[in-house]
């Protein structure tokens, strides 16, 4: 006895074959837009002589150095925040360019360092 292929069961085949397709698109859109936020967080660092960074990190600690005085976590707290504005200030500048940096990049990039910080598991 030979089986007939009933309507319904090439129904469901269409819809099998549909949803796999749909299923493919969707997985190409998601890998696709995936890539492009991935080259666009992308940044650049520019390398700087291990000296200027130590200065940097240093100028950036004496500034601050009379209000942390002599409490331990303060000064750790203040460590990190001067390295994560170095970072900052060498995602987009030069050495050579520090005069450059305009007081609206440093009010942000100050905002972001604060806010890692606090939302570090360092201060907890």
């Amino acid at each position: 006895m030979k089986k007939n292929k009933s309507p319904e069961n090439n129904n469901y085949g269409k819809y099998l074959f549909a949803g796999v397709l749909l299923a493919a698109i969707i997985l190409i859109f998601f890998s696709r837009s995936d890539d492009d936020e991935v080259q666009v967080t992308k940044k650049t660092v520019h390398v700087w002589a291990a000296e200027t960074d130590s200065m940097f990190v240093k100028d950036c600690y004496d500034k601050y150095k009379p209000q942390v005085k002599d409490d331990l976590v303060k000064q750790e707290t203040m460590k990190l925040f001067c390295r994560c504005m170095l970072e900052k200030v060498k995602s987009e500048y030069d050495e050579g360019d520090l005069d450059k940096i305009k007081d609206i990049e440093i009010k942000k990039w100050d905002s972001e360092c604060r806010d890692k910080i606090l939302n570090s598991n360092f201060l907890k």
